[in-house]
C-alpha cells in the first residue's frame, strides 16, 4: 500500500531528520505542528512577499493558502501573527535593510513546480525566482531563517537547493547556474521570544550538476524507503483496531482546548486589570458567580545582616544535600530500582 504519493523537499528532510514528526504528520495525519521558528518565519515571509508591514495586509495574506482560497483565522493564531508583526516593524533599523535587501529580488514568489522523476511526482516552491514566462530559472533564491549559522559549505551542500534543480532541469531541460541563499539572522530576547538581527547574509552556491544527476537518483530510493515505513508503521499498530478511539481523540480535544482556554483567560485578566486599575475599583463581582478582586501582597526589604544570615544557613543545606545525593548515588549504583509505570500524555498541536 503506497501512503506517500508524491515528494517535497519538506517530506524528504522531514523523513530523514525528524522522522517522529515526519510519521506523525504524514502516517498519522496529525495536523502540521508548527515551532515558534516556524510561525516567526510565516510572518516574515509573508512581509518579504507583500513588501508591506501593515498588519491587515499581512493577516490577510496569511489566511489563503496556495490556491488562493481565504479563511478566517483562529482569534490565537492572528494574535500571535499580529504581535510579530508589530515587533519586526518596531525595528527600524531592521526595516530599512529588509527594504533594501528586496530590491536585488526577483519578481515572483513562490513559483510551483512539479515534475516526474523515475514516475514519482515531484513538487516545490522556490521561495523567490526570474519571471517564468520572461526569463526562465537561470537561478533562483531560496531563503532561510534562525540562529544556528549558514556558512559556504553548509549552503553549498544544502540539498534543497539540487532538488530545486532538477525540477528546473526536468522541465525546461536546463540546470540553472546558480542559486541564492539568503540567511535572514534572527535572535532571542529575554523571554526566549525570536526577534531578527540587522544582518541579511548571501551566499551563492554553484550548482554542480553532478549533485543534481545524484538527487534522481535518490528520488526513487527515498520514496521506495518512506512507503516500507508506512508498511512497518501500519504492522505496528494491528492492535489499534481492539481500542474505543473516541476516548482517546476525546481526551486530546479537551486537552487542547484547555490550553486554548489557558492563553485565553491570561489574555482577558490583563484587559480585565486595566479596566478596573483605570475605573479605581478594587472589587466586582456577580452574587454567586464570580468575583474579581486584589489580594495584598506584603514584602519586605530585610537588613544585610539578615541577608547574609539566610545566606550562610542556605549554604550549609546545600553542602547537607550534596552529601545526601552523594550516599544516594552510591546506593544506586549497587541496588536496583523499583520500577512503575503512569500514563502520560502529550499533545502534538
Amino acid at each position: 500500500m503506497w501512503k506517500i504519493k508524491s515528494l517535497s523537499w519538506s517530506k524528504i528532510n522531514s523523513f530523514e531528520n525528524f522522522r517522529s514528526q515526519f510519521i506523525k504528520t504524514y502516517f498519522e495525519e496529525a495536523p502540521f505542528f508548527e515551532t515558534k521558528e516556524i510561525v516567526f518565519w510565516k510572518v516574515l515571509w509573508t512581509i518579504i512577499e507583500e513588501r508591506s508591514f501593515d498588519g491587515d495586509d499581512i493577516i490577510k495574506a496569511l489566511s489563503k493558502d496556495r490556491n488562493w482560497e481565504y479563511e478566517a483565522l483562529e482569534d490565537y493564531k492572528e494574535k500571535q501573527y499580529r504581535n510579530i508583526v508589530n515587533m519586526v516593524s518596531d525595528d527600524t533599523d531592521f526595516c530599512e535593510k529588509l527594504m533594501d535587501w528586496q530590491f536585488d529580488l526577483y519578481t515572483t514568489y513562490e513559483q510551483r513546480l512539479q515534475q516526474f522523476i523515475d514516475w514519482i511526482s515531484c513538487l516545490g516552491f522556490i521561495d523567490n525566482s526570474p519571471d517564468i514566462v520572461n526569463d526562465w530559472l537561470h537561478s533562483f533564491r531560496e531563503f532561510k531563517t534562525w540562529k544556528t549559522a549558514w556558512t559556504q559549505e553548509r549552503a553549498d551542500n544544502h540539498w534543497q537547493l539540487y532538488f530545486y534543480a532538477m525540477l528546473i532541469e526536468e522541465q525546461s531541460g536546463f540546470i540553472p547556474q546558480k542559486a541564492y541563499l539568503d540567511w535572514i539572522v534572527t535572535a532571542n530576547d529575554e523571554q526566549w521570544n525570536i526577534i531578527p538581527t540587522w544582518e541579511i547574509q548571501t551566499f551563492i552556491v554553484k550548482i554542480d550538476p553532478k549533485r543534481v544527476e545524484a538527487m534522481k537518483k535518490k528520488v526513487p530510493k527515498i520514496f521506495k524507503e518512506m512507503n516500507e515505513a508506512y508498511e512497518t508503521w501500519l504492522k505496528s499498530k494491528w492492535w489499534e483496531d481492539d481500542l474505543d478511539m473516541d476516548k482517546y481523540e476525546e481526551y486530546a480535544w479537551l486537552e487542547s482546548s484547555r490550553k486554548n482556554i489557558e492563553i485565553r483567560q491570561k489574555e482577558l485578566k490583563k484587559e480585565i486589570d486595566e479596566d478596573m486599575k483605570k475605573n479605581n475599583v478594587t472589587t466586582f463581582k456577580k452574587e454567586w458567580i464570580w468575583n474579581f478582586f486584589y489580594m495584598m501582597r506584603k514584602k519586605w526589604s530585610y537588613t544585610d545582616d539578615i541577608k547574609t544570615k539566610e545566606d550562610e544557613v542556605k549554604e550549609k543545606q546545600k553542602i547537607q544535600m550534596q552529601e545526601v545525593e552523594k550516599l544516594k548515588k552510591d546506593y544506586e549504583e549497587n541496588h536496583d530500582p523499583n520500577i512503575s509505570y503512569s500514563l502520560s500524555f502529550r499533545l502534538w498541536w
